[in-house]
């Protein structure tokens, strides 16, 4: 519905960086919309379960919810752009939020340690997504012209996979049982984002318009380096857990 409400007027508005957008909006936002059904068919689905208290709902809401955030975020980046267009997609991207406190709070009583870093490796994982879309609009829009192309070619499939990791990683933070792989998945986006995203940052930053201009590609990988710290040292990984030594792969 917000699709079709809303994209025709991001696309028609005279800023430069809605006309950026509008080479690969068209495509990435029913993309978004394909995330989006499928986070609510899991919600539910975990609603079913929880009113015939079934053990499955949890971790099938937590995935879901994991996902309703992912797709409600980006829409409101292109959004608010426009300067013309109001960000609608918060209004499930903001009740989701709640739920993810709610929803391990009161399930599973996880500690606000764990589930703070859990939102930290959520932001990696929506960022990296980001970087990665707004690569691919660079690159789009700047090819032929392969010097101010060739950045964007080589980082754009880094930070997607590193958003895939860090995806999983987040979700397997409140629901595997052994954790062990779950930092080795987390460390490698951590170091996927890093390889990927300063090098994007920095040329973004001080090449691309061939005069500094801050760039919104540094945060994935500054966030990214946050969280692969406390993958790297077992003994920060392992306090974020609650454990006191570490778990086997």
């Amino acid at each position: 519905m917000f699709i079709f409400l809303f994209l025709k007027p991001i696309l028609d508005a005279e800023t430069a960086a809605a006309h950026e957008c509008a080479s690969t909006a068209p495509y990435f936002f029913p993309i978004f919309a394909d995330i989006g059904f499928l986070g609510g068919l899991l919600w539910i689905l975990a609603g079913v379960a929880f009113l015939q208290n079934k053990k499955w709902g949890y971790p099938i809401a937590v995935v879901g919810v994991v996902v309703s955030l992912k797709a409600s975020f980006w829409p409101n980046i292109p959004a608010m752009e426009s300067g013309s267009v109001l960000p609608v997609w918060f209004l499930i991207f903001l009740p989701n939020l709640v739920m993810y406190f709610v929803l391990l709070r009161s399930m599973r009583n996880e500690t606000w340690i764990k589930m703070l870093f859990g939102m930290v490796t959520g932001m990696a994982f929506i960022l990296n997504f980001i970087n990665g879309i707004a690569s691919t609009t660079r690159m789009v829009t700047t090819y032929p012209d392969i010097l101010k192309a060739e950045m964007f070619m080589l980082t754009q499939r880094l930070n997607m996979f590193a958003s895939i990791l860090f995806g999983i990683a987040t979700i397997g933070l409140f629901l595997a049982k052994k954790k062990e792989w779950v930092r080795i998945v987390g460390l490698s986006g951590a170091i996927l984002s890093i390889v990927g995203g300063f090098p994007l940052a920095i040329y973004s930053m001080f090449f691309f318009a061939g005069e500094f201009s801050f760039s919104m590609f540094i945060m994935a990988p500054v966030i990214s380096t946050v969280v692969g710290v406390v993958f790297l040292f077992p003994g920060i990984w392992n306090r974020i857990l609650g454990t006191e030594k570490s778990t086997n792969l």
